[in-house]
């Protein structure tokens, strides 16, 4: 096989990997919730299980979308349930963002998706082949991360 034919089979195998996530993401967040949250509002609420006392700002630079989006996001999960936010004590401009029970319970639910999904990759390698998935994974990281604006 030649190395432009890989080239061409690797190219098909990210774009149909790309959309087939962006495909069941959607619709798993949307069975876990009774078509009750988007794929953007699942993000910020995994980002607020992530970091202890998250603002708009940190959601917004992790997801890379607008702080009026993340604004408007935040506040449809906080009508929903998902999200408590207080205002800091330091700096009454900041918004502190914690999930409600609801909410850590949604984050569990979509992490057990994820932990399908990993043990579902890990079940076609070897495990002395992990270290060569994994810095796969990692470069397509770096790279997406060096093009990121």
């Amino acid at each position: 096989m030649t190395d432009q034919e890989i080239e061409r089979l690797l190219n098909q195998a990210l774009k149909d990997m790309f959309y087939s996530v962006l495909r069941l993401q959607e619709q798993s967040v949307s069975k876990l919730a009774n078509g009750n949250l988007s794929r953007t509002e699942m993000h910020a609420l995994e980002i607020v299980q992530d970091i202890p006392e998250a603002t708009l700002t940190q959601i917004s630079d992790i997801l890379g979308i607008t702080k009026a989006t993340v604004s408007v996001s935040v506040n449809r999960l906080v009508e929903k349930g998902y999200l408590e936010k207080h205002r800091a004590e330091t700096d009454g401009r900041k918004s502190i963002l914690r999930l409600t029970e609801s909410g850590e319970a949604m984050c569990k639910k979509h992490t057990q998706f994820h932990d399908m999904l990993i043990h579902s990759v890990m079940r076609e390698f070897r495990v002395a082949e992990y270290p060569e998935v994994l810095k796969s994974m990692q470069a397509l990281v770096n790279f997406f991360n060096h093009l990121r604006v």
